[in-house]
Parts: C-alpha cells; sequence; structure tokens
C-alpha cells in the first residue's frame, strides 16, 4: 500500500512528493492464520485468494498487495485492514486478537438479542474463546440449548435456527 507524503521546503519554494511503502506485517498475519486453525490452503480457499499470494505475504516477499486482495483476507480472517498493517491490539497475543476481532463481526447480526451479545461477550478473556465468527455463532446456539431461551428471545420472534435444524413455530392451541 502506497502512502504519499507532501512537504513544503521554505529554502527550496518547491513541494517535494515521498512516496513510502507501508509494510504489511506478515508475523501478524501468520499468527493470526494460525490463531483461527487455518492454513494456508484453507485460507486461500475462503478468501479466494491464490495460495501463492498467501505464501508471498508471510514470507514477506510481496512488494504491494493490492486492496481488493487485502479485503478479502481481513474479511476471511474476521479481521481489519489496519491490524495487518501492525495497527490495533498491539498489546495481546495474536489469538486473544482473533477472538475480539471475531466477536465484533459476530455482534454485528441484527438477529441477535442484546442478552445473547452479552451472554457471549462474558466469554471473551477466556484463553479457549472462539476465533471465528461462525464459532460465535455456533456458541451462541449452544448456549441457547444449554441454558434455554430466554425472556428476550422468546419476545423477539424467531430462535436462532441450529445448524442443519429447521426451525417450525409452534401451532397454537385455540
Amino acid at each position: 500500500m502506497f502512502l504519499s507524503y507532501y512537504a513544503i521546503v521554505p529554502s527550496q519554494r518547491f513541494i517535494c512528493s515521498l512516496e513510502t511503502t507501508v509494510p504489511l506485517r506478515p508475523d501478524r498475519f501468520k499468527a493470526l492464520r494460525d490463531a483461527k486453525g487455518l492454513s494456508q490452503e484453507d485460507l486461500a480457499a475462503i478468501s479466494n485468494v491464490a495460495h501463492s499470494t498467501i505464501a508471498k505475504i508471510e514470507r514477506g516477499a510481496a512488494a504491494t498487495t493490492g486492496a481488493d486482495i487485502l479485503e478479502r483476507l481481513a474479511l476471511a480472517l474476521d479481521s481489519t485492514i489496519d491490524y495487518l498493517f501492525g495497527r490495533g491490539f498491539e498489546d495481546v497475543d495474536p489469538s486473544v486478537a482473533a477472538a475480539r476481532m471475531s466477536f465484533d463481526v459476530f455482534a454485528r447480526d441484527p438477529k441477535l438479542t442484546n442478552e445473547q451479545r452479552d451472554q457471549c461477550r462474558r466469554v471473551l478473556p477466556h484463553p479457549d474463546a472462539p476465533k471465528t465468527a461462525k464459532a460465535w455463532g455456533s456458541f451462541a446456539e449452544m448456549l441457547e440449548l444449554a441454558v434455554g431461551p430466554t425472556s428476550t428471545t422468546s419476545s423477539r420472534g424467531p430462535k436462532l435456527a441450529l445448524i442443519g435444524e429447521r426451525v417450525t413455530p409452534k401451532a397454537k392451541n385455540h
């Protein structure tokens, strides 16, 4: 990714443009992929980015990476592009960053109630907290199965369907 800086040099009376490359952090990229339990091949399939490109990024051999590729990788990793460039979550382990970023993606689901979000949020500090948005969804379903529907989930309409299960409305007795 290129950033342009413009500097006015008073003694020279001209404007010079200095282009610099902001490097993608291969160490963070690989650590995040590992924290999510994905192989390079898995990430390539999920993101629709060539395996060779992912390998180059992890080796630090990718000269530049296009914005479309970065966006696809960040989406596949439930991450932000900023994180891949080394900004944000500097003080935490990659597995903690993975759990937090994927929770943020999961929590945007409009079908979730605030109570469901709060129940799942309480798990964030645990070392085995889910590391993907999909895993957070499964965790929320397991909580509902174990604890039962809460007052807000039962009154807000249909419950979340379990994977591979069809939810049918209950017949009303007249």
